[in-house]
């Protein structure tokens, strides 16, 4: 893997998933051990004291698409269309972060915007899908925001699905190569959790960056929205050999 840009035609790893689910863990996990993630990498603070491993630049746009295509702050019912038809104005700026991209890009936003960015890639890219209990993400978001209350719970709930049936639809109509990495398993044992990663991607990784104390939130996955949790959990089972227990 080139260690300073992804070269013509090398697809590039997209790091995604929603939000509080241990996306930034597992883009520092490959940026350490060689994966370059991003040149210009947003800085850590209050929220993210480990830092976030995003590109800046590729957030910026995500971001634009997304407030183009009519992102709410509340139940966001983006379609695919929206975000495409959004992303136009912005393919210039799109193609030119492609032609100096590191091997690896971070961002939950990719959840919502990677078709978009698929549409000008040479090759289609691989991902590496990050997943959490939707009740400990909103526990998790609402703690991040400072937010209490019905309202945002049912909001982050709502997001959680739309984000993951999204990345479950592209990635079955695009047949991309994807493996899940679970939150509860990357914290009960990072370097056994990164193990299908490391195969996905092709080298060893280090996963001794994975703060375990920082998992404030324990809560097994709702009912209702199962289904979708075990539907990503099952991604990639040539990668991961194994299916762990759900957290």
């Amino acid at each position: 893997m080139n260690t300073c840009g992804a070269t013509a035609g090398e697809r590039v790893i997209i790091i995604t998933g929603s939000g509080r689910s241990g996306t930034s863990a597992v883009a520092q996990a490959l940026h350490i051990s060689g994966v370059p993630v991003g040149h210009d990498l947003i800085e850590a603070d209050e929220g993210n004291p480990e830092g976030y491993f995003e590109e800046r630049g590729v957030v910026r746009v995500n971001d634009a698409i997304l407030n183009a295509a009519g992102n709410r702050a509340w139940f966001n019912e983006m379609t695919r269309a929206q975000v495409i038809a959004a992303s136009e104005e912005y393919a210039p700026l799109m193609r030119e972060l492609l032609h100096g991209a590191t091997p690896a890009w971070k961002d939950p936003r990719f959840s919502w915007t990677l078709e978009a960015w698929m549409r000008l890639m040479p090759e289609r890219p691989r991902v590496i899908v990050c997943l959490r209990s939707p009740d400990e993400v909103i526990a998790s978001t609402l703690r991040y925001y400072g937010l209490a209350g019905e309202e945002p719970e049912g909001a982050v709930a709502h997001e959680w699905r739309c984000e993951y049936e999204r990345l479950l639809e592209i990635i079955d109509e695009y047949a991309l190569d994807a493996v899940p990495v679970e939150f509860a398993e990357l914290h009960n044992d990072p370097e056994l959790a990164i193990e299908p990663v490391a195969r996905f991607v092709g080298r060893s990784l280090d996963a001794s960056g994975v703060r375990r104390a920082l998992r404030h939130h324990r809560a097994a996955v709702r009912d209702d929205l199962r289904d979708v949790y075990e539907r990503v959990r099952a991604l990639g089972a040539a990668w991961r050999g194994y299916a762990p227990a759900s957290g």
